[in-house]
C-alpha cells in the first residue's frame, strides 16, 4: 500500500504541475541531444574481438603481435580477376597489377601492403592453377570487422567501379576477403537500424491510431516514446562515451551498431505498452465518473506498482546478460536495461502530464459509453469458456505444444558470418567468384603459430623440423594446402619441381630472406622459437566444415605437443584467423547461453515471487514462458527450413540467447499485469468472479498491447541481415503465442483451477 499510495501523490503532483513535467523532459532531451556524441563514434562492433583473454584466437594474436611486430595487417580485402572459359591474357594481368598499385597509392585506406603478381615469393600463389584467374590482395591494418572497414568497403567499390570501364573485355571483376566481409556486415548492420527505425514508427503509429481511433489520442504515446527513445540513446552514447575516456572505471558502458535496433524495438514496444497501461486505467476511471485529476492520481495508483514490477523484470532479466564471457552479450543487456529504466520513467510521469493537458480530452466521458453487459463481448464470453473447462483447456494446449517444444529443444545453430548477408552484397557475389578459381580458404587462412622450446627452427634442421609439423596438417581432409618455411608456396612436403619455372620460383622463394622473416621469428626472445604456418582450408573460413577441420588441427597439434617421441615435443600451439576465432566465438557463447538462460529464468521469477507473493502460480508462469520460448524455437526453425530448402543450415547463432532472454523478460509484463489486476478484483469480488472480471477489463489491453509489440518486432524482418530477419521473426511469433495463447488461455485456466480448489476449500 505504501507504494500504491506514492503513485497516488505521484499523480496528483504531476496533475498541478503537468506543463513543468512537459518542459523538464523536453529541456533534458535538448541537453542530452547537445552534449552526446554521435552513435557512430562511439559504437564498437566485431565479433571477435570481444572473446574473452582465455579464448585461442586472443593468446594468439599476443603471441603473433611479440614474435612478428613488423606484420600490422590485421584483415585483407581480395580483388579476383576471371575468365570462365580461357586463361587470362597479358592485358588482363597488367590491368590487375595497375589497379593494385591505384589501392597501394591511396593513403586515406588503411593499407600495409598490396601482393600482386609481381610480389616476391608470394606472387605466384595468387594466379589459378588452370591460369584463367588471379588476385590482388589489399592487406589492412584494420580489424576484419572494424567500423572503418565500411568506408573502407566503399572507397574499394567505387575505385573498382570505376576502374572497369577500362577493363578488358569480357573480364569478371570480385571483391572478397575477411575485410570486404566484415564491411559489408556492417554495413547491412547500418542499413537495418535505419530501416528497423522507419518500420518500427511507421507500424506503431498505424496500430494505436486503429486502437484508439484519434490522431490526438494518438500523439500522448508517440510523443512520450519519441522522448524516451532520444533521451535513452543519447544517454547511452555519453555513458558509452565516458567509459571511452575511462576505460578502468566501472561500470563499463560499451554499445555497437546493433545495439540500437533492439534499443528502438524494445522501447517502442515495451514503452507503448506501459502508457496503453496506463491509458486504459484512465479511461476507466473516467468513465467511472471521475475528474482527469483524480483519475490521473487514482489510474498511477492502481497500475503504477504493476508498470513498474514488469518493467523491473525485464530490466533485472536484461541485466543478467552481464554474467557472460562473451563481451558483446555482456555489454547489450545492461546496456539495453538502462534505456528501458529510462522509458519507464518517462512514461510514468510524461504520460499523466500529456493527458492532464487537451490531448487527454479524448477519453471524455460521453453518454452510453459505459458498455451493457446485455451483449456480452469476446472477452465476457472467452472468461466464461476458461472458467466452465480449465482442465480440458490446459491439457489440449499441452498436447499440441509438445510436439512444437521438442523441435524448439534440439534447434540447430550456425555460425556462418557469410551465410547471414544476403545473396546480392558485394562480399557474397565476389566470395562465389572467388571460389569457382581458388580453395575457399584463401578469404582467410587458418594460422598455426608454433613455439619450441629448443629454437633455431630457421636452420636447416629447423626446416626439416617444420616439415614434420607440416606434414600430417597437410594430410587432413579439410586442408588444401599447408604454407610454411619448409615449403612457403604450399606444395605437400616431400614434393619437388627442380626442372619447371614453377619449381625453380619455389627454391628461391625457400632462400629469400623475406621468406624467413615471414614464417619464422626474428625479434628477440622470439627469434628462432616461433614459426607460422598458413593453412588454406578447403571450406569457408566461417563454416561449420571449417570449424571441424580447426578441430582436427588442434588435436594433431595436442598430439604431437604431447609425443615424448616427436620432435615437437613440449612445444606450444596457438590458432589465429577467422575459422579459429569463430571456433572459439561458437565455445563461448554456447556456455554464455546455457548460463544466462538460468539466470535470467532465476531472476525472473526471484523478482516476480517477491512481486506478487505466490510462488506457485510463479512458477507456472515461467514454466509457460519456457513452453512459449520452446514453440516459438520450433515453428521459426521448420518455417525458415522451408523457405531456404537444401540451403537452410540453421538459425544464426544469436537467435536463441536473444530471443529467450526477451521472451522470458518482456512476457512476464503481461503476466504481471494480469495475476495482479486478478489479485486485485479477487479482494473484492471472490475468486472466480475476481478471475472473470479481471480477464474482462484487461483481455482487450493486454491483446492491443501485444499487437503493438508484435509490430515493433516485425519491422527487425526489414532488416539486412538474415539473422536479424529471422529474429525479428521469432520475437514477432513468440509474443503473437504469449500474446493470444498464454496470457488468454494457459494461465487464466491454470488460476480458474486454483479458484476452484480455493471456493471448495471454502465450501
Amino acid at each position: 500500500m505504501t507504494f500504491q499510495n506514492g503513485f497516488l501523490r505521484l499523480g496528483r503532483a504531476i496533475c498541478d504541475y503537468r506543463w513543468g513535467v512537459v518542459v523538464l523532459w523536453l529541456v533534458v532531451v535538448v541537453l542530452l541531444k547537445v552534449v552526446a556524441p554521435p552513435w557512430s563514434e562511439v559504437a564498437i562492433d566485431g565479433d571477435l574481438k570481444h572473446l574473452p583473454d582465455e579464448a585461442t584466437v586472443v593468446r594468439a594474436a599476443e603471441l603473433s603481435a611479440q614474435a612478428f611486430p613488423d606484420d600490422r595487417a590485421n584483415s585483407q580485402i581480395v580483388l579476383v580477376f576471371a575468365r570462365p572459359d580461357q586463361k587470362l591474357s597479358f592485358e588482363d594481368r597488367q590491368f590487375a597489377y595497375g589497379l593494385g598499385r591505384t589501392f597501394e597509392q591511396m593513403p586515406e585506406l588503411p593499407v600495409v601492403d598490396v601482393w600482386t603478381e609481381k610480389t616476391p615469393v608470394v606472387g605466384s600463389l595468387l594466379k589459378s592453377r588452370l591460369g584463367n584467374a588471379t588476385r590482388v590482395v589489399i592487406r589492412l591494418t584494420s580489424e576484419f570487422m572494424a567500423t572503418e572497414n565500411i568506408g573502407v568497403l566503399q572507397k574499394v567499390e567505387k575505385t573498382v567501379l570505376t576502374a572497369q570501364y577500362e577493363a578488358p573485355s569480357g573480364l569478371e571483376i570480385g571483391i572478397s576477403g575477411s575485410a570486404t566481409i566484415g564491411g559489408d556486415m556492417l554495413a547491412a548492420a547500418a542499413e537495418s537500424v535505419a530501416s528497423t527505425h522507419q518500420m518500427t514508427i511507421l507500424l506503431v503509429t498505424l496500430a494505436l491510431m486503429a486502437i484508439y481511433r484519434s490522431p490526438r489520442l494518438v500523439l500522448v504515446p508517440l510523443l512520450t516514446i519519441g522522448v524516451a527513445a532520444s533521451a535513452s540513446l543519447d544517454l547511452l552514447a555519453l555513458l558509452a562515451h565516458w567509459s571511452q575516456q575511462h576505460p578502468d572505471a566501472w561500470p563499463a558502458i560499451r554499445v555497437f551498431t546493433t545495439t540500437k535496433i533492439f534499443v528502438i524495438v524494445l522501447l517502442f514496444g515495451a514503452g507503448t505498452d506501459y502508457c496503453m497501461f496506463l491509458t486504459a486505467r484512465f479511461r476507466e476511471q473516467r468513465v467511472a465518473g471521475l475528474g482527469v485529476g483524480d483519475a490521473i492520481a487514482t489510474a498511477l495508483e492502481g497500475v503504477g506498482v504493476a508498470l513498474a514490477a514488469s518493467a523491473l523484470t525485464t530490466i533485472v532479466g536484461l541485466a543478467m546478460m552481464g554474467w557472460a564471457d562473451f563481451g558483446k552479450f555482456a555489454y547489450s543487456g545492461p546496456a539495453i536495461a538502462i534505456c528501458l529504466a529510462v522509458t519507464l520513467s518517462t512514461c510514468l510521469t510524461l504520460v499523466p502530464a500529456l493527458l492532464a493537458t487537451r490531448l487527454g480530452a479524448a477519453l471524455g466521458v460521453k453518454r452510453g459509453e459505459a458498455r451493457s453487459d446485455s451483449r456480452p463481448s469476446i472477452w465476457q464470453r472467452l472468461a466464461d469458456l476458461v472458467l466452465r473447462w480449465p482442465g480440458a483447456i490446459l491439457v489440449g494446449s499441452l498436447l499440441l505444444a509438445f510436439p512444437l517444444a521438442q523441435v524448439g529443444w534440439s534447434v540447430g545453430v550456425t555460425y556462418d558470418l557469410l551465410g547471414e548477408l544476403s545473396a546480392n552484397r558485394v562480399s557474397r557475389r565476389g566470395t562465389d567468384l572467388l571460389r569457382r578459381h581458388f580453395p575457399a580458404g584463401e578469404i582467410g587462412p587458418l594460422v598455426v603459430l608454433a613455439r619450441h622450446p629448443e629454437g633455431e627452427l630457421d636452420s636447416m634442421d629447423g626446416r626439416f623440423r617444420i616439415a614434420e609439423l607440416a606434414k600430417p596438417l597437410d594430410d587432413l581432409a579439410g586442408v588444401a594446402q599447408v604454407r610454411s618455411l619448409y615449403q612457403p608456396t604450399g606444395d605437400p612436403p616431400g614434393s619437388t619441381r627442380v626442372f619447371s619455372s614453377e619449381g625453380l620460383m619455389v627454391l628461391a622463394a625457400k632462400g629469400s630472406p623475406l621468406t624467413k622473416a615471414a614464417f619464422v621469428s626474428q625479434t628477440g626472445k622470439f627469434a628462432g622459437h616461433v614459426t607460422r604456418l598458413f593453412l588454406i582450408l578447403t571450406d569457408e573460413p566461417f563454416s561449420a566444415e571449417a570449424v571441424q577441420t580447426c578441430d582436427a588441427v588442434e588435436q594433431v597439434l595436442d598430439r604431437l605437443g604431447e609425443d615424448p617421441k616427436s620432435t615437437w615435443h613440449g612445444a606450444t600451439f596457438e590458432l589465429l584467423g577467422p575459422t579459429a576465432g569463430i571456433r572459439d566465438l561458437e565455445r563461448v557463447t554456447i556456455a554464455d547461453r546455457r548460463r544466462i538462460q538460468v539466470l535470467v529464468a532465476g531472476a525472473v521469477l526471484l523478482v516476480i515471487v517477491v512481486l506478487l507473493r505466490k510462488p506457485l502460480v510463479c512458477c507456472f508462469l515461467i514454466a509457460t514462458v519456457l513452453l512459449s520460448y520452446l514453440v516459438t524455437m520450433g515453428i521459426t526453425t521448420l518455417v525458415f527450413q522451408t523457405l531456404r530448402g537444401d540451403h537452410y543450415v540453421g538459425l544464426d547463432w544469436k537467435v536463441p540467447l536473444f530471443l529467450f532472454v526477451i521472451l522470458v523478460a518482456v512476457g512476464q509484463d503481461y503476466n504481471i499485469y494480469l495475476v495482479s489486476r486478478v489479485i486485485e478484483e479477487q479482494r473484492r469480488r471472490g475468486a472466480r468472479e475476481g478471475l472473470r472480471h479481471a480477464m474482462i477489463q484487461t483481455g482487450g489491453i493486454i491483446t492491443s498491447c501485444g499487437i503493438i509489440m508484435v509490430g515493433t518486432f516485425v519491422s527487425m524482418t526489414t532488416a539486412q541481415m538474415n539473422g536479424m530477419v529471422e529474429l525479428g521473426f521469432a520475437l514477432s511469433l513468440g509474443i503473437l503465442l504469449d500474446t493470444f495463447v498464454v496470457r488468454t488461455m494457459l494461465v487464466p485456466a491454470f488460476l480458474a483451477l486454483l479458484a476452484n480448489r480455493e471456493e471448495s476449500k471454502g465450501l
